[in-house]
């Protein structure tokens, strides 16, 4: 089993805003304007590839991430922004390595240890993309909460679930001021919404 311990570079501990099914909320904090090095995540996964098999050669990805602060729908839709990737390996001592992928250039953390056992993350089961899967956000309910709550932050996690065939999409945009929160769960391999649901704290 993983445990996750501390990683500092730009990664955020996402605590209020971690979904039902996986314990691991480490993600890229970055404010609300896309930077022409921005790219979606489908695209920063070549870069984190190459750096993750460099890592070890049977690396796998298992987690995707990222965060915003106060981002707008508009900014969103762009499904531009920085990445963490977190590979794990069966060799080495257990460890996972995570890529962070911002400003035009993948770099590796120092080697960590997540909180859960996570799935692989396949690649070709991986259809739909952070802008797709942001747009699915945003029609299903996202929008109105984020106009309705300006200071809202989105986290945003890709991941493969245990009892699912194949990767999904997590998003939570949550309200510091009051603990409010909006999630949806969004199909990887076919953009369907999943399963939406709000409410203070935890995700339905």
């Amino acid at each position: 089993m993983l445990t996750l311990k501390g990683f500092g570079l730009t990664l955020l501990i996402a605590g209020g805003l971690i979904l039902a099914g996986c314990s691991t909320g480490l993600g890229v904090t970055r404010p609300s304007d896309v930077r022409p090095t921005d790219v979606t995540a489908r695209a920063a996964f070549r870069a984190a590839a190459q750096v993750g098999r460099a890592w070890r050669s049977d690396a796998r990805l298992v987690l995707v991430s990222t965060s915003w602060q106060n981002p707008t729908p508009a900014r969103l839709r762009t499904g531009r922004g920085a990445w963490a990737f977190y590979f794990v390996s069966g060799t080495g001592d257990g460890g996972a390595l995570i890529v962070t992928v911002a400003d035009g250039r993948a770099e590796a953390g120092p080697e960590t240890v997540l909180g859960s056992e996570l799935e692989e993350v396949v690649f070709l089961d991986w259809k739909v993309d952070s802008d797709a899967a942001l747009d699915a956000f945003l029609r299903a309910g996202g929008e109105e909460f984020l106009k309705a709550r300006p200071a809202a932050s989105l986290t945003v996690r890709l991941l493969k679930p245990a009892d699912a065939p194949t990767p999904e999409w997590r998003i939570t945009a949550l309200d510091p001021r009051d603990g409010q929160s909006f999630q949806l769960r969004v199909s990887a391999a076919s953009g369907t919404a999943l399963g939406a649901g709000g409410g203070s704290g935890g995700a339905r």
